[in-house]
């Protein structure tokens, strides 16, 4: 594919020669890496203000500079395409999507209602609590908390219950919503 490259910027002297001999030629050269116009020109535009900048310090035959140009708009692109797979490596494990404000909300309400219920279970008697935290916090079921614990069933449930309902009369309002959706 062929691409029309238009020369941006007029420059005076030598420069403007130089400029116009190899930018349409540079530009195309760093499309067939990039295969994307605006970030070829890009491209091609800073190997020009580097050699521009430093072509004092640089021997001045047309093969050199020639040479110069090809492998700064090459080096460019590359490190250009390298960045690229970066981003899209860092995109792809962010799995950033447009609702992602709507998730950061919604974790800050769940830490919100989590700190909130640990704030509460500090607060009962401790075989309340401790009962409590592995029935509902641990995920064990009844009859595990009895064997660890070493005692009746009746107890593992009216504790966990006991502590349900401080939970229940101590949390706010606005929480028991959040509770329901996080016990489930």
């Amino acid at each position: 594919m062929l691409i029309n490259f238009v020369i941006p910027v007029r420059i005076m002297g030598p420069e403007e020669k130089l400029f116009r001999t190899y930018y349409r030629s540079l530009c195309h050269f760093a499309w067939k890496f990039v295969r994307e116009s605006t970030t070829a020109e890009d491209l091609v535009q800073e190997a020009f203000v580097t050699f521009f900048r430093d072509q004092q310090r640089m021997e001045q035959s047309d093969a050199f500079v020639r040479n110069y140009l090809y492998t700064a708009v090459r080096f460019s692109c590359l490190k250009h395409l390298r960045h690229e797979k970066v981003k899209e490596k860092y995109w792809t494990r962010v799995e950033f999507n447009e609702e992602d404000g709507h998730s950061v909300e919604r974790s800050i309400i769940h830490t919100e209602v989590i700190n909130e219920i640990y704030r509460i279970i500090a607060q009962m008697p401790s075989a309340c609590q401790q009962i409590f935290k592995m029935g509902y916090l641990d995920g064990l079921s009844n009859l595990e908390i009895t064997e660890r614990l070493q005692i009746s069933i009746n107890t593992v449930k009216t504790q966990k219950q006991r502590g349900m309902k401080i939970l229940m009369d101590k949390l706010h309002p606005e929480f028991l919503p959040f509770i329901i959706f996080l016990l489930k």
